[in-house]
């Protein structure tokens, strides 16, 4: 085993390696490297393998009761699903707005099509937003316990 580097280029790309490049940075490093000999048969040499193990709270870290969890969760989900229920009417009203725009244009706009392109392209953004909005909302819901 051996230190391992980690670089971005300036196009975003991200290599690791074992070896040092200019601008890297050593993400892990092995101070006691274990031979091939001794690794079992079948390991990989490029394998790292680090335990999870998870970091204790403080001592004097707030702890809550399990009654007031449960409160603070079913809070939590009611506020949730009036959210979801706020975004899927917004999501309606822009749809409603997308349809009828589709069908009238402004005389400006009949005169500069670049214009109603504008307006339905920021209807169009305006659903997409709310369409994610309403499945990350829905999948919070699900985590909520």
């Amino acid at each position: 085993m051996a230190d391992i580097y980690k670089y971005t280029d300036e196009n975003g790309n991200v290599t690791f390696t074992n070896s040092p490049i200019k601008g890297a940075v050593r993400i892990m490093s092995e101070s006691n490297p274990t031979t091939n000999a001794r690794r079992p048969s079948g390991e990989s040499t490029n394998t790292v393998k680090s335990p999870r193990v998870a970091a204790p709270s403080p001592l004097n870290f707030p702890k809550v009761d399990a009654a007031t969890q449960k409160s603070r969760d079913s809070n939590r989900k009611v506020i949730l699903a009036e959210e979801l229920n706020s975004e899927r009417a917004l999501l309606s009203k822009a749809q409603r707005s997308l349809q009828e725009s589709e069908t009238t244009k402004t005389a400006a706009e009949q005169a500069n099509p670049k214009l109603y392109l504008d307006r339905i392209g920021r209807l169009r953004e305006t659903i997409m937003m709310h369409e994610k909005n309403i499945a990350s909302l829905q999948s919070e819901i699900s985590r909520v316990r």
